[in-house]
């Protein structure tokens, strides 16, 4: 959801990221306007914003959840592999190494 309670972010089964205006639900594909919604969380795979989580050579169904801190300043992530990882948000670099956690 954006900060503006506006606007909602979904990740489609086809992995194509989608805005969405509240309460019509009309699909957003300006990416002017989307670039210029603050969102107040994260927990999609896609998008600009999080496209450093990608390992190279990545299948589109390696990487299953992500969830940005309160703060704003990081992103975990879980994959196929049983990896949480920790990236600096926004992940805008692409094949950034992030930092493994242990559980």
């Amino acid at each position: 959801t954006s900060f503006f309670p506006s606007y909602f972010q979904v990740s489609t089964g086809a992995y194509k990221r989608q805005v969405h205006e509240v309460p019509l639900g009309k699909q957003i594909t300006d990416p002017a306007l989307i670039e210029k919604i603050t969102w107040a969380t994260w927990t999609s795979i896609l998008g600009d914003e999080v496209i450093g989580i990608w390992p190279r050579n990545a299948d589109k169904a390696d990487v299953n959840c992500a969830c940005v801190t309160h703060a704003g300043l990081n992103i975990v992530t879980g994959d196929d592999f049983g990896l949480v990882k920790l990236f600096d948000f926004p992940c805008t670099e692409k094949f950034v190494s992030g930092y493994f956690i242990l559980i």
